[in-house]
């Protein structure tokens, strides 16, 4: 028993004030707790008393800060008058705060919280605003408001009741119905000797121990704060909601009653917790006697069905099975769909009930054990050490986890992705099915093409470079360095970036490289070149980020006669890959890592044909073109989500006709400058999906993930800007940009050409 302080006579009627409203409450435990006031506001007693003493003329007002002295170990010892005791925000201390005699209130009062420590001698806590913590002995012999704007954790003891329109946190050193010990004084752990009252707005929870309990709002349960220890009886009104946490394991959080549960039609909202459920039998409740059901069942899960039973007077159980959702329905994509599809799902356990069990149901009425306290070797840091009970113990939670280890279990996934799955609520099965899919597989393909493509456009701007230099128009224009016979080398870098629009997982790619060209006439009409580079390529998306090194090799020709222009070119290109992949929902998380090789070819075809005189070049032009894409199969390591990624191949054909332009300006100190520009219409043929066929490693069969399409038709852009400063050396810049239907690419080129 708690040792209680004696008080005055006139302290002893405020708090009979206080406790008066609760008593219609407490003591019809026959009906529903229907609210005698309406939602949001408190009893009225419990109002007039704290007013009463809030509004004394003579009461004498304090205020605790940060700043407040601590004097003798105490940083408040007030006299006889009635005292009104203000903490603000932020503010915690360690002395001791003391009432003295009169009829003493402290109100908490700060929009960021802070924590209350030590007091005596105080009548009641008033909680206005803020997020608090309040820890200490036995003390508040009338009682603890908690606003609908505050929040309370109590760490400590009240002795009177406590009323919560906001949230209140009875925070106890009970884990998951195991006394532990904490300096070998239990009365400092969360209790609350009278009824909690928890208002249509209010939310209640905590694994600590109170008198009563009376819930027209939300009473949680969960691994968290675990569950209530009621030493009087628990009621539950029709508006009220049990929000009840269902571990894995088997060892969800069970409420022990000592008096009567009346379950009143409330509403029991059941949250999944962990993997794919072990054990198919839970308790929910626990009590002398239980009195009515639940009047509506929530259940989150997209693939468990829960079934309730009430077959015991003195329990409520829970036993979830699969249910007979396929996978696949809770998919929002094609993607989703297929790996849904591929996967095995585990069958149905078979139905148990407690009467198939060989244990006898537990009873609240059971003893509890002595407390005993691990060796510190035993205990965990950072954790109290729990108790070890004999085992012959027959209290409540012994049995309670004997009943839940005797039940049939489900046979679990062994893929602890799909088991994690299979547990998911039914707004996390389309996201963890997304992520499952892994469909940024399927747009590698396209981001390493398109993070390629600068080098054939590398080739025909050196092509582009040579128009008139050894062609028998005369007019036309010497805008590259070098005379007709010359070779040139050139170097080029390379800024290339853009976008793969699809509607769940876009991707951004981006390309930095340089290339080192060469060419040289052959005759009066050809001229050929060689070139080779590295270039490194950024994936990016919500789900998968990659990284690709490049190698290329290729090699061009010139045919110029007159005003016609013959430009063919081809470059190979080889890859080394690798991919990062994050598979995260609920307490599931794999980070998943991918290695691959991969090439690429293209080839091209342009023909064009100078409208241009003297300084000006005006070509219309048509292309023909080829690009493929090559890759090998890979599998990801790091967990159950990997997948095996099978080879993908593609190849498309396109062609291109435009309009370039350009104009060569001389300079006075001798220099040419030579601005250019060119438009024109992409159009690819053949099948522009872009897919690949993959399965989970460890378990599942073959589908296909789709990713961004290839774009039908584009438009093409590109301008410079190049400067002869002699007749050896040549500086340009140019900016590049393609527009199509389902992505955006863009670049940025530097150049420079010798002549020699």
């Amino acid at each position: 028993m708690l040792a209680r302080h004696t008080y005055r006579l006139h302290q002893l009627a405020v708090a009979i004030t206080l406790t008066l409203g609760y008593a219609g409450i407490s003591l019809a435990q026959e009906t529903a707790l229907e609210p005698e006031m309406p939602a949001g506001q408190v009893p009225v007693q419990l109002r007039s008393a704290f007013d009463t003493v809030s509004n004394d003329p003579d009461k004498v007002s304090h205020e605790i800060k940060n700043a407040t002295k601590v004097v003798d170990g105490f940083l408040l010892k007030a006299g006889e008058a009635n005292d009104l005791i203000s903490v603000k925000s932020r503010a915690s201390y360690s002395g001791v705060i003391d009432g003295g005699g009169g009829d003493n209130l402290i109100q908490l009062d700060g929009p960021k919280g802070g924590k209350l420590g030590e007091s005596h001698n105080f009548l009641g806590l008033e909680v206005k605003q803020g997020d608090w913590t309040r820890k200490g002995p036995a003390d508040f012999t009338g009682g603890v408001l908690v606003h609908s704007k505050a929040q309370l954790t109590n760490e400590g003891t009240i002795l009177g009741d406590a009323v919560t329109e906001g949230i209140l946190i009875n925070k106890g050193m009970i884990e998951r119905g195991v006394f532990v010990q904490s300096g070998g004084d239990l009365t400092h752990s969360g209790n609350i000797a009278g009824t909690v009252d928890v208002h249509e707005n209010g939310h209640f929870a905590g694994n600590g121990e109170v008198g009563g309990l009376n819930v027209r709002g939300r009473f949680s349960v969960d691994e968290v704060y675990g569950a209530p220890r009621v030493k009087g009886d628990l009621t539950l009104a029709s508006s009220a909601v049990l929000a009840y946490s269902v571990d894995a394991a088997g060892d969800s959080p069970t409420i022990i009653v000592d008096g009567t549960a009346v379950l009143g039609d409330a509403t029991l909202r059941l949250v999944s917790a962990g993997d794919y459920p072990q054990s198919s039998q839970h308790t929910i409740l626990v009590a002398g006697n239980v009195e009515g059901r639940f009047g509506t069942v929530e259940n989150n899960l997209a693939y468990m069905t829960p079934t309730l039973d009430y077959d015991d007077p003195k329990r409520v159980g829970l036993s979830y099975t699969r249910n007979d959702v396929r996978l696949e329905e809770a998919a929002t994509t094609e993607n989703a769909s297929a790996v849904a599809e591929s996967i095995e799902a585990p069958p149905a356990p078979p139905q148990q009930t407690l009467a198939d069990t060989q244990e006898s149901p537990p009873t609240a009425k059971d003893p509890v054990p002595p407390v005993t306290a691990q060796t510190p070797e035993q205990s965990q840091p950072g954790k109290p050490a729990q108790v070890q009970r004999p085992p012959s113990s027959a209290a409540p939670i012994s049995a309670i986890q004997s009943v839940s280890a005797a039940s049939s279990a489900p046979v679990a996934p062994t893929n602890t992705a799909v088991a994690a799955l299979l547990t998911t609520s039914k707004s996390t099965a389309a996201i963890a099915l997304e992520q499952l899919a892994g469909s940024g597989n399927a747009n590698l393909s396209k981001a390493t093409l398109s993070g390629v493509a600068p080098v054939s456009a590398s080739m025909l701007s050196a092509m582009h470079q040579l128009d008139g230099i050894h062609g028998t128009q005369k007019e036309s224009p010497r805008h590259a360095a070098g005379k007709a016979d010359s070779g040139r080398v050139w170097l080029q870098a390379l800024g290339h970036g853009g976008k793969l629009d699809r509607d769940f997982e876009p991707m951004q790619h981006s390309t930095k490289g340089l290339l080192l060209g060469a060419d040289w006439r052959v005759d009066e009409e050809w001229r050929l070149g060689l070139l080779g580079g590295n270039s490194n390529t950024r994936m990016d998306s919500r789900e998968l980020d990659g990284d690709l090194n490049s190698w290329h090799l290729g090699a061009y020709a010139l045919r110029q006669s007159g005003p016609v222009s013959l430009r063919l070119g081809a470059n190979w290109s080889s890859h080394e890959g690798r991919t990062k992949r994050k598979v995260e929902f609920d307490r599931f998380s794999n980070r998943l890592k991918g290695s691959y090789d991969a090439s690429t070819q293209q080839a091209f075809a342009e023909m064009g044909y100078n409208l241009g005189q003297r300084d000006t070049i005006i070509e219309p032009f048509a292309s023909l073109g080829y690009q493929r894409y090559q890759r090998d199969g890979y599998t990801e390591k790091g967990g159950d989500a990997a997948l095996k990624v099978h080879g993908q191949s593609q190849g498309n054909i396109n062609s291109t006709l435009g309009l370039r332009m350009a104009s060569v300006s001389t300079l006075n100190n001798g220099m040419r400058l030579t601005p250019r520009f060119s438009a024109g219409w992409k159009h690819v043929y053949g099948d522009t999906y872009t897919s690949t066929r993959q399965r989970l490693d460890k378990g599942g069969r073959d589908y296909t993930v789709y990713g961004a399409e290839l774009d039908r038709d584009s438009l093409m852009l590109d301008t410079g800007l190049d400067l002869a400063v002699s007749n050896s050396h040549t500086l340009g810049v140019g900016l590049s940009g393609e527009i199509g239907t389902d992505s955006r690419n863009h670049g940025v080129t530097g150049q420079w050409r010798m002549a020699f």
